[in-house]
């Protein structure tokens, strides 16, 4: 039997490549531009898959999906997008369509996804109302699928770990899996481990009862129960003592506890979703971290981009935070942009937004410059690389005597006149900046300051060796 495929697009190349890629003998593919001529086409035809961009001259093309599945609920739906944020992806999800790809459109991943969807029969599940509060910023690649795994478990109850580098946003993203969930009425609960004294963490944790230890005066709630029938986000999960590490598992793994200092056994029901900067494998490997607990915590992982794998998103976050910090009286220039989208960005979104912070109090101009950036960022990080080998003890003198040795016993004696105080900084300044430069991926301010010289006296030097302007740049 012939098959069916509806395009909903108003871009009349992409409808075309579409058509050309899905049609054949046994696909038929009919193309239409907008709201109003799909509902008319859809009265008159039955359709196996419906692909529908969002954004449409005539209206969302979500609403489309509504009124059709309120018709026929086995309608299958793939949605496409160039409006690219969790918001978009999730009320995909929960209007139960097939599958939410964003723009621009891999033909591959659509011809995969279509094959898919014509072998499934997907059961229905009741639409869900979810807020309307965006929560993350961000339309990169990288970012759309963070989105479109949070919208797949959103609905689920499973354990989620949450990896990537400090700054990256887990508890944000935590915080929309429960906000999103049938869990968003009932508390959603932070602990973080490397905070809390070793000491304290079991007793936070489960609770006490009155006379445990000294000075537990009266029965105190643990943060279990206190998150009870919702989540609870455990933050920097790496830094667990083993010893709880071991009281943890048993929870997760009958939904039971006991009070520090207690007897009763308790019944909880809490979603865990853990995070960390940590590789746990090799927290593992070292046998700090306990393998039958990372599985249990690792059902669903969820791998957070760092900052500056996300430059098309640097844009759109620097605008948010500088309408957010001061209440849009400030604007930023291309040339300010174009610097923070080249910054490496090891602190990664709280850098960025830190960095607006301080520009919302320290700065009076109304068009932020790249020179009140730079400053500013430069304030931040000083100190904190003073020297690439900070921790290293690298003997520079007998590296350099052993330089001087071999230097004069190549030299001839009538050439000893060789005005060698120059030319042996001159000799050994350019790789240096070279490989600084290198080092810091391009970063001028880092470099500067792990030379310990000015910005400005760095900036002569690479036009005195007359070094490429963007070395080390990736």
């Amino acid at each position: 039997m012939e098959k069916r495929i509806l395009i909903i697009d108003d871009d009349f190349s992409l409808r075309k490549v579409i058509s050309k890629a899905l049609s054949s003998s046994k696909i038929s593919v009919r193309s239409v531009a907008t709201l109003s001529e799909a509902w008319v086409t859809i009265e008159k035809v039955t359709f196996d898959i419906i692909i529908c961009d969002v954004m449409l001259p005539d209206g969302d093309g979500l609403e489309l999906v509504k009124k059709v599945k309120k018709k026929n609920s086995e309608q299958n739906f793939i949605i496409i997008s160039a409006k690219n944020n969790i918001l978009t992806a999730i009320k995909a999800d929960q209007l139960e369509v097939f599958e939410y790809l964003p723009k621009p459109l891999d033909l591959n991943d659509l011809t995969i996804c279509v094959n898919k969807c014509f072998k499934s029969n997907k059961q229905i599940q009741n639409e869900q109302k979810i807020d309307e509060k965006l929560p993350m910023i961000g339309t990169s690649l990288a970012m759309q699928q963070v989105y479109k795994n949070i919208a797949k478990i959103t609905k689920t109850n499973h354990t989620v770990l949450i990896t990537g580098e400090s700054g990256t946003g887990k508890e944000l993203v935590a915080r929309a899996i429960h906000n999103f969930s049938p869990r968003k009425s009932y508390p959603f609960v932070v602990i973080n481990m490397a905070s809390l004294p070793e000491n304290l963490i079991e007793s936070e944790l489960f609770g006490y009862e009155k006379g445990a230890f000294t000075g537990a005066e009266k029965r105190t709630l643990g943060y279990f129960e206190k998150a009870n029938g919702g989540t609870l986000f455990l933050d920097e999960i790496g830094d667990m003592p083993i010893d709880i590490q071991a009281r943890l598992l048993r929870v997760l793994q009958f939904g039971e506890l006991s009070r520090v200092g207690g007897r009763d056994i308790i019944k909880t029901d809490v979603r865990i979703i853990s995070a960390t900067n940590k590789d746990l494998m090799n927290c593992v490997e070292n046998q700090s971290f306990r393998e039958d607990l990372y599985y249990r915590i690792n059902v669903i992982n969820i791998e957070l981009p760092p900052l500056r794998d996300r430059e098309n998103d640097i844009v759109s976050l620097s605008n948010h935070f500088l309408s957010k910090y001061s209440e849009n009286t400030k604007q930023i220039d291309q040339s300010s942009l174009e610097f923070l989208k080249s910054y490496n960005w090891p602190g990664n979104v709280r850098e960025l937004e830190n960095l607006f912070k301080r520009i919302s109090v320290l700065s009076s101009e109304n068009v932020i410059s790249v020179d009140t950036i730079e400053t500013l960022i430069d304030h931040q990080i000083k100190g904190t690389e003073a020297s690439i080998n900070k921790d290293k003890n690298i003997n520079f003198s007998n590296f350099f005597n052993e330089f001087l040795d071999r230097f004069f016993d190549t030299i001839e004696n009538e050439n000893i006149q060789l005005n060698l105080y120059d030319k042996f900084l001159n000799e050994i300044e350019k790789p240096l900046i070279i490989k600084t430069l290198k080092y810091f991926k391009g970063n001028q301010i880092k470099t500067a300051n792990v030379l310990g010289i000015n910005r400005n006296t760095l900036r002569t030097k690479i036009a005195k060796h007359n070094l490429p302007k963007k070395i080390g740049k990736s």
